[in-house]
């Protein structure tokens, strides 16, 4: 029997959310898909009803949504990492697979709690989707992979983001969710009321809550970011490098010509005339404090010297511990030894502090180097610097940490020479995905961020997670302002993610029962009416 109408925008729906969202998210940020972007994929499964195989068709709706969502997103993998390092092709397909099963997940929970538990499906929705990016981000094993939740969909308007320093990302993610679910139910309202006349008016209501859901955050983060109380704040200059990716197999050279692009792109400031300055990850691609490292230092603390000012240098490091002679460098067999840290140096040209990556990005940096302690913080005498080196911009709860520590400023010290080039094109995907996280960083936290970059976008962002100044790939450069600071930490940073973890338990607790509850039930039926764990048939709600 061939497939009816019906059957045909179930399997289409989908296909159109994983394209909304992709529109919706860097590198192309299309407004107002934020809000409407996942409707097709809540109406189709708000459209099944509880019966056998319905679960197995929620799931399979989820799949396919989350097969060609995560294709399209991550296609930077094979397209540009993918010649460089043989695990790319593979690793990619393992990573869609993994992350498509979870949306698989989140669908089958969405079926679940709209149907069996009697959920409305805007709920029921918004929790499952919240609760799988939660678990997205708390992988075990070093899987963790909290990339471009739902609401970095909106970091291009950050004004609108203000509920994240009380909820996190997560709320955003939650809000944006629950928007596109009371679309659905407005949606399916509407359909229902083609044939039940007790129907037409309801979707006409449920239209205008949607809409007000969608107004009041923003509203709210527009207000916020009007009133917010911006202070002075320290004089940061952000270096961006462009070190070819061939030359990081030569560690020496590559620190050589990193330092000699950094420091002259320095060139132009004049002693004091900023506070900080800040270069990117393994811009010294030896250990910084040790033996290799001291013609580097020597450069290092010169410059600091010259410009009177605090340096904090991206470069590889000794674990504390062990002896400087013994450490090797990025490429040599010793690298097992190593950290992945910032150093601060002070403007006598001595180093002062030093904190080390403490996630380390999957695939790429597994088993290479020492991991650090989360919450440390550099000082500058009136200014606390928290440094998130890298991959470490997509955890919330990493700049939460060192909210709570006192960092009045974030710094990311990146890398992103290996997966793009270019301000445009295809190449670029990554180059704008990666940074789109600060801002909600600047956001969660309400503090200025600085970020430093290899072959990727440096830029200064204020507590409102506005562009204050940018430069672009893949030339480099040097550009520098005042960064504004707030007042105490807000309730994200002193609390963390409150609502991801509650919709998880939420979700596997109602979901758990529903599946226990289902085979007790399979377990009495008639052998020749079996059932796929579809309980039975609860009121249904829009």
């Amino acid at each position: 029997m061939s497939p009816g109408p019906d059957d045909m925008r179930g399997r289409f729906r989908p296909l159109a959310s994983a394209a909304l969202l992709a529109l919706a998210l860097p590198p192309f940020r299309v407004l107002p898909l934020p809000f409407v972007a996942l409707i097709p994929l809540a109406v189709a499964l708000g459209s099944l009803e509880l019966a056998p195989g319905s679960g197995r068709k929620a799931a399979l709706l989820g799949l396919t949504f989350g097969i060609w969502f995560w294709a399209i997103q991550l296609s930077w993998v094979p397209t540009v990492v993918g010649p460089r390092f043989p695990w790319a092709f593979p690793g990619y397909l393992a990573q869609v697979g993994i992350l498509a099963g979870l949306a698989a997940l989140m669908a089958w929970s969405t079926h679940v709690l709209h149907r069996a538990r009697g959920l409305p499906i805007a709920l029921a929705f918004a929790l499952a989707w919240l609760a799988m990016e939660w678990v997205k981000a708390h992988f075990p094993f070093g899987l963790s992979f909290p990339w471009l939740g739902l609401g970095i969909s909106l970091t291009s308007w950050p004004e609108f983001l203000g509920i994240a320093e009380w909820t996190g990302e997560s709320g955003v993610s939650l809000w944006l969710a629950s928007v596109n679910g009371l679309g659905a139910a407005s949606v399916l309202a509407l359909s229902r009321g083609t044939r039940r006349i007790g129907f037409s008016r309801s979707w006409v209501a449920l239209a205008l809550l949607a809409l007000a859901f969608a107004a009041i955050p923003a509203a709210i983060g527009l207000g916020r970011a009007r009133t917010l109380d911006l202070r002075p704040g320290p004089r940061i200059a952000v270096v961006g490098t462009n070190v070819p990716r061939g030359l990081r197999l030569h560690p020496a050279r590559a620190s050589a010509e990193g330092l000699a692009q950094a420091l002259g792109h320095l060139g132009s400031l004049r002693p004091g005339e900023v506070d900080l300055v800040i270069l990117p990850e393994a811009t010294v691609a030896v250990p910084l404090d040790g033996d290799s490292g001291a013609p580097f230092r020597t450069s290092l603390g010169e410059s600091a010297r010259r410009l009177e000012s605090f340096f904090l240098v991206g470069a590889l490091g000794v674990p504390r511990g062990v002896r400087s002679g013994t450490a090797g460098s990025l490429a040599s067999p010793g690298a097992s030894l190593l950290t992945n840290s910032a150093f601060l140096m002070d403007p006598s040209g001595g180093i002062v502090s030093r904190t080390d990556k403490v996630r380390m990005t999957p695939g790429m940096e597994w088993g290479g180097f020492a991991s650090g302690d989360p919450g440390r913080t550099h000082s500058t005498g009136r200014h606390s610097v928290g440094a998130l080196i890298c991959y470490e911009s997509l955890f919330g709860g990493l700049a939460g940490s060192l909210g709570r520590s006192g960092a009045t400023v974030l710094a990311n010290l990146t890398s992103d020479v290996w997966f793009g080039s270019g301000e445009r094109g295809p190449s670029s995907a990554f180059l704008r995905q990666h940074p789109a996280h600060l801002v909600m960083r600047a956001v969660e936290i309400r503090t200025g961020v600085a970020r430093a970059a290899n072959g990727g976008f440096s830029f200064l962002l204020d507590p409102i997670g506005r562009t204050v100044s940018e430069i672009v790939p893949p030339e480099g450069g040097m550009t520098w302002s005042a960064v504004s600071l707030t007042g105490r930490a807000t309730f994200f940073a002193r609390f963390g993610d409150l609502l991801g973890p509650t919709a998880f338990m939420v979700s596997l607790i109602l979901g758990g029962y529903s599946f226990l509850e289902a085979r007790r039930q399979s377990g009495t039926q008639d052998p020749g009416n079996p059932s796929d764990g579809s309980l039975h048939q609860a009121p249904p709600h829009a």
